[in-house]
């Protein structure tokens, strides 16, 4: 008990005098969690919330237990009785319960998420989605978020918990095989441990190796480029060992497609020669310099001047090109016109970054469909999410019993769209659903079901086809990062 106290002290994720508000669903980490945070920030410093989903019979229980543990602890205690809403019901409930979360909290979020959540969330996220956000698993700390529990694993969360005298609720649908969670907990990992009975421990110091390793590597990438020049020479990236090189080559090719086994060919390049490399991207060699642009017939990756309000400069690395953009509007468009067949489908664009994206998706759309409006306002010229959220129109239509699906430019918190959400799920639509043209999984700080998703782009801010900084650049005909001075 000691050891597990001192290791999250360590950890500095929990701090003496620092406010923390920890999710308490009443189970053995969260429980495990709350005693810790009481221990080591003080309990005048510690707030808890329990969100009451209502789909049990024994939510009552579990929302009594919590009661009980927290006048024990001497912690306040925040109750949410929440009911169910649309979408994929894990996704939802997480984002009810951050979403509260963040409405309640001064200081920290805190959520008791340990080391074996930590090994089946990494391979949930490899069969899932595949990329290197898998391999990386869930950070400490993400923003206000905090996750002191995840050096722990849950037989030593219980453990705590007993020496302290702590009585914990068991819900079963943790061990449910309808959910993905429950079958990678019930049935993946156990033939694992068949192959290696340290199977989890193994992912887990894979975890830790592939963060140092990743570390080092962007260190030793920044070098060789910074010592190849601005632009990098092509001969001094000639000079680099074979790994090096696919390495450099990327991050020059910034988030684009994976041209590692085009390495020697772009290298191979003559002066003033180019090569197509896929995605849309193109290598060339120009006065000796290696640079990446866009395919012949795809949007020029140089910004282009636009009547004075445009400097080059405001205009980073493009993130999306204008016909991949396209590309995966006519997908999107095939998939909505499949799944909304027969139905009264409302599409309703989110004002005024998605109003391009809605007009091409619209004419992809070929089952009858009607259109409305909203407009919010969450951002105004920052590049920080306020995470404020005041509507500034509203729908002129009614949407009870109709099909609707909110059309979104970026998913960034995740706080603008959770409210909209919160919003018309109380109007009682048929269905309610979301299609995002771009999200950012880095910086989500809420879980939302997202049905239909365009692009994962990196935690940059993103500016064209739509999106803005400060009302400007939203003509441009791919999406780019705005550049940081």
């Amino acid at each position: 008990m000691s050891d597990l106290l001192d290791r999250v002290r360590a950890g500095g994720l929990l701090v003496p005098g620092r406010p923390v508000l920890v999710l308490l669903s009443g189970g053995r980490d969260s429980v495990c969690l709350l005693d810790l945070a009481v221990r080591i920030a003080g309990a005048a410093q510690v707030t808890a919330l329990h969100c009451n989903f209502g789909l049990r019979d024994a939510a009552g229980a579990d929302e009594a237990a919590c009661v009980t543990l927290c006048e024990r602890l001497g912690v306040r205690l925040h109750v949410r009785r929440l009911q169910r809403g649309a979408g994929n019901l894990q996704a939802w409930a997480r984002a009810a319960r951050y979403g509260a979360a963040a409405e309640l909290a001064t200081g920290d979020i805190a959520a008791g998420h340990t080391a074996s959540d930590q090994v089946e969330t990494v391979l949930y996220r490899l069969a899932a989605s595949p990329g290197r956000r898998a391999l990386l698993g869930m950070r400490g700390r993400d923003g206000r978020l905090v996750r002191p529990l995840l050096p722990a694993t849950r037989a030593e969360t219980a453990a705590h918990c007993r020496a302290r005298g702590l009585a914990w609720v068991e819900d079963a649908t943790n061990d449910d095989p309808a959910f993905a969670r429950g079958r990678v907990r019930h049935g993946l990992l156990p033939a694992l441990r068949s192959i290696h009975p340290a199977a989890e421990a193994n992912v887990l110091r894979t975890l830790e190796l592939l963060r140092d390793e990743a570390d080092v590597l962007d260190a030793v990438v920044a070098a060789a480029l910074a010592g190849a020049g601005d632009p990098p020479r092509a001969d001094a990236l000639r000079g680099l060992p074979p790994a090096l090189q696919r390495l450099a080559l990327q991050r020059l090719a910034g988030d684009g497609p994976a041209i590692g086994h085009r390495t020697a060919d772009i290298l191979g390049l003559a002066e003033g020669g180019s090569l197509d490399v896929g995605g849309g991207l193109r290598a060339e060699i120009r006065d000796g310099a290696l640079g990446f642009g866009a395919s012949a017939g795809r949007a020029a990756p140089r910004p282009r001047r636009m009547a004075g309000v445009l400097r080059d400069s405001d205009i980073g690395e493009i993130l999306v090109q204008a016909d991949d953009l396209q590309h995966r509007v006519r997908q999107l468009g095939a998939d909505i016109t499949r799944d909304y067949d027969g139905k009264d489908l409302l599409l309703i664009g989110v004002l005024k970054g998605a109003v391009f994206f809605l007009a091409d998706l619209m004419r992809e759309i070929e089952c009858p469909c009607e259109v409305d409006f909203m407009a919010v306002a969450s951002y105004g010229s920052a590049t920080e999410s306020s995470g404020v959220v005041r509507i500034l129109k509203d729908l002129d239509t009614p949407i009870e019993g109709r099909h609707v699906l909110i059309v979104e430019d970026i998913v960034d918190s995740g706080l603008t769209l959770q409210y909209l959400l919160r919003t018309l799920e109380a109007r009682s639509p048929a269905s309610l659903e979301v299609c995002a043209l771009l999200t950012k999984p880095e910086r989500r700080t809420v879980d939302l079901p997202t049905r239909y998703i365009g692009f994962e782009i990196p935690d940059k801010f993103a500016i064209g086809y739509g999106l803005d900084h400060a009302e400007r650049f939203r003509n441009l005909p791919y999406v780019a990062a705005l550049a940081v001075t």
